[in-house]
């Protein structure tokens, strides 16, 4: 009898054990082939190659180059895994190139988070640092080589991601939070009708080259965020973190009403404004990893991080090309 049942409970363990293997397969091949984004693919347009995935590159910020850029049409930053010095990517239809980037006479090896473009400098996040490299350098420069940084512009964040707003000249830096490794400044973290944000976005303004030390405007935002864009009467963050799906919020550009509060910055209040669901438009879901974008000429362009070595055997839907959307879809 007791051999009877011994058989038994082998058998009802094996059948446990088919049905989960079983189960696991299914829910596998489900979240490898069953992701489908239609808003999102119905509306892309493939622009250029994201270069260097190969060689271990983890793209991170995308912006415009001039439309007297020799030839290219995007500047990309991201940093090695293998700890080597970061890189920017001039980025055309049909070529590209990687300089890396020295301040006081070394190598940065640090994060490069965003960068943007003012038409004259490349301006790229470096830890709690914007670096200002002169476009025409980055130019001249031979595919591999070294440009010099020469300018450095601290902040009291840790700067994830940037964008230059060539309509009003202003330039914006912003932080990512996550609740287990990216923490922020408490200060930073602000709750209104049971909706809390995480993390701030600075204004800045220009004399001549030189960034003004002080912000002109603090703006509060959600966790998560990898990209800005400022654009007319909107604003578009690009979120996400791992393998969950990426979304894009737009909002409401409130940055010229009434601020809701302020916030202190190296001792001076400056003006705060909240983004969140009072002023949200629209939501549009995209496959994981966006991480930063830019508006022009009528479309948004983004840059994914999905097909780097890092990530890419993990991955549903795994993205080489830069994207572009019309304005409508988001």
């Amino acid at each position: 009898m007791g051999k009877r049942k011994g058989i038994k409970g082998k058998i009802i363990g094996l059948s446990a054990t088919l049905i989960f293997c079983v189960a696991l397969f299914v829910f596998l091949i489900v979240w490898f082939f069953g992701a489908s984004y239609p808003a999102f693919f119905n509306n892309t347009t493939e622009e250029a190659k994201i270069p260097g995935l190969a060689e271990g590159i983890s793209p991170q910020g995308l912006c415009p180059v001039p439309e007297n850029g020799d030839g290219y049409e995007f500047a990309m930053s991201g940093y090695m895994v293998d700890g080597s010095p970061s890189r920017v990517y001039l980025i055309g239809k049909d070529k590209s190139k990687y300089v890396t980037v020295t301040y006081e006479g070394k190598d940065v090896t640090t994060h490069f988070g965003g960068i943007t473009c003012t038409g004259e400098d490349l301006f790229i996040a470096s830890a709690k640092n914007m670096l200002r490299v002169p476009l025409s350098a980055a130019l001249s420069a031979k595919n591999g080589g070294k440009v010099a940084a020469d300018k450095s512009f601290s902040t009291d964040i840790n700067v994830a991601y940037c964008y230059f707003d060539a309509d009003t000249q202003k330039l914006y830096a912003g932080e990512f939070y996550r609740e287990k490794n990216y923490k922020t400044n408490e200060e930073h973290h602000l709750t209104v009708d049971g909706e809390t944000n995480y993390a701030f976005i600075y204004e800045y303004s220009f004399e001549n080259r030189e960034i003004k030390e002080l912000p002109d405007k603090a703006i509060s935002v959600r966790a998560l965020v990898q990209g800005v864009a400022v654009y007319g009467d909107k604003i578009t963050l690009s979120t996400s973190y791992g393998l969950a799906d990426s979304v894009f919020y737009t909002y409401e550009n409130i940055l010229g009403g009434t601020a809701s509060g302020t916030a202190k910055v190296n001792d001076t209040d400056i003006p705060l404004y909240r983004l969140d669901s009072t002023n949200l438009k629209s939501t549009l879901t995209a496959p994981c990893m966006s991480e930063e974008l830019f508006v022009r000429d009528g479309k948004m362009y983004v840059l994914f991080e999905s097909l780097c070595n890092k990530y890419k055997y993990f991955v549903r839907t795994r993205i080489d090309q830069i994207l572009s959307l019309p304005l409508s879809a988001f």
